[in-house]
């Protein structure tokens, strides 16, 4: 599923669109722990966390990540907003914790896998 279509589909306010707006995510990689979210970093997946760090930022850049979930209605702070934009990360926000946006970004990549849409 597109990334932007991911996040409306689960309520996620967008705060960077980023350059991989339209990047297609197959999979979901939650952590706490920036060492944790790299080790199942890629070009499909997205990382949630409630990390809102420029070194989260900085490491999903590295790895080719499109985008990054910060959960429980984090507020970033301006300088992480920045990192993401000029990165092209798309930055999201999700109100629920870190298991209840799993489980909802995760049922949306199943309803994909079984009928295709």
């Amino acid at each position: 599923m597109e990334l932007h279509t991911l996040a409306e589909k689960t309520g996620a306010k967008v705060i960077t669109r980023g350059k991989s707006v339209t990047a297609e995510i197959h999979r979901v990689c939650a952590g706490n722990k920036i060492s944790e979210l790299l080790r199942q970093a890629s070009d499909t997946t997205l990382l949630v966390t409630n990390l809102a760090s420029l070194a989260v930022v900085r490491a999903a850049a590295l790895m080719d990540v499109p985008g990054i979930c910060l959960v429980d209605g984090i507020d970033p702070e301006p300088e992480v907003v920045k990192a993401a934009t000029s990165q092209g990360t798309m930055l999201i926000v999700s109100c629920a914790g870190m298991s209840e946006t799993c489980g909802h970004l995760n049922e949306w990549l199943a309803h994909v896998d079984k009928d295709g849409s």
